[in-house]
C-alpha cells in the first residue's frame, strides 16, 4: 500500500467516524424532550393517576366526615356485647346497617362463655384505610374497653373494625364488618 492510500484510508476512518458521531447526537436531541415537556409531563401524570386506594381524592368531605361517624357510632353499638341479651348490640346497631345487613345478624345469637359475659367499649378511635373499591367507604375503627366474664371480673381489650359504608336511599349505611383481621 502506498503512502497516499493509507493517508486516503485514514481520512475516510476520521470522516466516518465523524459521520457517526454527529448522527448519534443528533439522535439523542431528537429522543431528548426539553425540561419544560418534562414537568408538563409529570405534571400530566399525577393528575391522570389518581391514587385508586385514597379514599378521599374521590369523595367529599361532608361524605368522608359523616361515614367516619357513622362507622364510629355503629362499633359503639355493635361492640357493646351483653350475654343476658344477646342480641341487644345487634338492635342497638340497626340504625347505622343495612336492611340486608340487619337481616343477616338479626338471627345470629351469639353466646358469651365463661370468660367472655360482656363487652364494654371505652375508647374508639377510627383511622383512615386504603380502599380501592369506588362504591364504598370504609374505616377502621379500633375499640379499647373492657370484656367482663359471668362473675363480674374485667379485662382490657383491643379489638379493630374494618367497616364498609355505602350509599344508600336514606343516606350512608354499614353493609359489612369485619373483626381483627389478620395482616
Amino acid at each position: 500500500m502506498s503512502v497516499q492510500q493509507k493517508k486516503m484510508l485514514v481520512f475516510l476512518s476520521v470522516i466516518v467516524f465523524l459521520g457517526i458521531m454527529i448522527s448519534s447526537f443528533i439522535a439523542k436531541e431528537k429522543q431528548a424532550p426539553s425540561s419544560e415537556s418534562v414537568q408538563e409531563e409529570k405534571e400530566a401524570t399525577i393528575k391522570d393517576n389518581e391514587n385508586p386506594y385514597d379514599q378521599i381524592q374521590r369523595n367529599t368531605k361532608e361524605d368522608l366526615q359523616s361515614t367516619k361517624e357513622i362507622a364510629t357510632e355503629f362499633v359503639r353499638a355493635f361492640a357493646s356485647f351483653n350475654g343476658k341479651n344477646t342480641s341487644e348490640h345487634i338492635e342497638k346497631a340497626k340504625p347505622y346497617m343495612s336492611e340486608e345487613m340487619y337481616e343477616n345478624y338479626k338471627d345470629q345469637k351469639e353466646r358469651g362463655t365463661l370468660t367472655y359475659d360482656k363487652v364494654v367499649p371505652e375508647t374508639l378511635e377510627t383511622t383512615e384505610v386504603s380502599n380501592d373499591d369506588p362504591d364504598v367507604i370504609q374505616w377502621n375503627v379500633i375499640m379499647q374497653g373492657k370484656v367482663y366474664d359471668v362473675e363480674g371480673n374485667s379485662e382490657p381489650e383491643e379489638d379493630w373494625y374494618l367497616v364498609t359504608l355505602e350509599k344508600q336511599e336514606d343516606g350512608y349505611k354499614v353493609v359489612g364488618v369485619r373483626v381483627n383481621l389478620p395482616n
